[in-house]
């Protein structure tokens, strides 16, 4: 094994060198060695897809570089060469879904401004990719950027009114006036949309297209799950935090315990995909998922800044919209505890003991 090792290091060495000289079929001859060492290995792709790359070899840098993000787990620079070789191949659709997944993993990682570049490049490739624009809109109401959440929602409108879901386009509007009250764009949207227009007005930086019928017929393939790799990237981190808190919880107080389970879970809630699009999208005068999600995010980052009173603010209207998730509860009562608002915290921890994962945790707390 340890020569199998040598022998690989030795062939990696030399590839990078033969791709610094631009000696690219060298570098792929040296390859080989490497790869029938540890064919699991994603370095010795990524090399390889830059090799392949040099020679302009675009579709079998887009295989090699795909394999790499594979058995990376989805690591973003693998992912970013694959969208890269998509669009130099045409397959703009399937990068817009790549640079989805990306926005996704940053996203999870908290590196919010690189989830916003990946979703953008989205959208750049494919205007009507519904699952970027919500996820951009969660993203800027949850930093408070009304401006730029309001063109999301009216763009995701524009697009639900294309597809003649005029119900769902008028929630979206709805989420973007309680935003934005007055917005005269909002309100000549909801006008435009009962009276039979088949789009919302213009607004900046959303470029209006009407599709084609070939594209019409893409919106449903369009809704669905982001890329394998990004779903076994998901399961890494996620097994990763696990294996991080693990022992730490087993040291903690109950309450400890049930604090950082509690936040794991609304973190979870934020990425948990919504099948049920009148939930996703709110019926009646209750909120979207999409409006919940950015609360709770809202929720998270002033907690961890010691801004409780704004927490508890943006929690509470996330409950107040539906969100009824034991997590929330146990996390508002801890919240109210602080906060000396006692009567509060009993009732949100009361109804948060009616889940078997809080209930020891809040018989320790009252």
């Amino acid at each position: 094994m340890a020569g199998n090792r040598a022998q690989y290091e030795e062939a990696l060495k030399r590839a990078k060198l033969y791709n610094q000289q631009q000696e690219w079929r060298k570098a792929i001859s040296v390859l080989r060695i490497a790869l029938q060492e540890f064919p699991s290995n994603p370095e010795p792709y990524g090399l390889l897809g830059q090799a392949c790359t040099g020679l302009k070899q675009w579709d079998k840098a887009l295989e090699v570089y795909k394999r790499a993000a594979r058995y990376s787990g989805g690591d973003i620079v693998y992912l970013n060469k694959v969208a890269d070789m998509q669009e130099r191949l045409g397959q703009l659709s399937d990068a817009g879904q790549t640079y989805m997944a990306a926005g996704e993993l940053q996203m999870r990682k908290n590196n919010l401004e690189q989830a916003e570049a990946n979703w953008q490049r989205a959208i750049r490739l494919e205007q009507n990719l519904l699952g970027a624009h919500r996820r951009l809109a969660m993203l800027y109401q949850r930093q408070n950027n009304i401006t730029a959440a309001v063109r999301e929602y009216l763009a995701i409108a524009r697009i639900l009114d294309m597809r003649g879901e005029k119900t769902k386009a008028l929630q979206m509007c709805k989420a973007a006036l309680r935003l934005d009250p007055k917005n005269d764009d909002v309100l000549k949207a909801v006008e435009l949309i009962r009276y039979g227009e088949k789009a919302v007005p213009e607004v900046p930086d959303v470029e209006l297209v009407v599709p084609s019928q070939e594209a019409k017929t893409e919106f449903v393939a369009e809704e669905a799950s982001l890329a394998d790799t990004v779903r076994h990237m998901a399961a890494v981190l996620e097994g990763e935090r696990q294996q991080a808190i693990q022992p730490k919880a087993t040291k903690a107080n109950p309450v400890e315990i049930a604090r950082h389970q509690a936040q794991e879970q609304l973190a979870a809630e934020i990425f948990r995909d919504e099948e049920d699009e009148d939930e996703l999208y709110g019926t009646g005068d209750g909120l979207s998922k999409l409006e919940r999600d950015a609360l709770i995010g809202q929720g998270i980052d002033f907690q961890s800044r010691g801004q409780l009173a704004d927490a508890i603010t943006c929690y509470e209207k996330a409950v107040g919209g539906g969100l009824n998730l034991a997590a929330a509860h146990f996390t508002l009562g801890l919240l109210y505890l602080e906060m000396g608002r006692q009567m509060d915290a009993e009732n949100s921890l009361r109804m948060a003991a009616q889940d078997s994962m809080y209930r020891t945790a809040v018989k320790t707390v009252l």
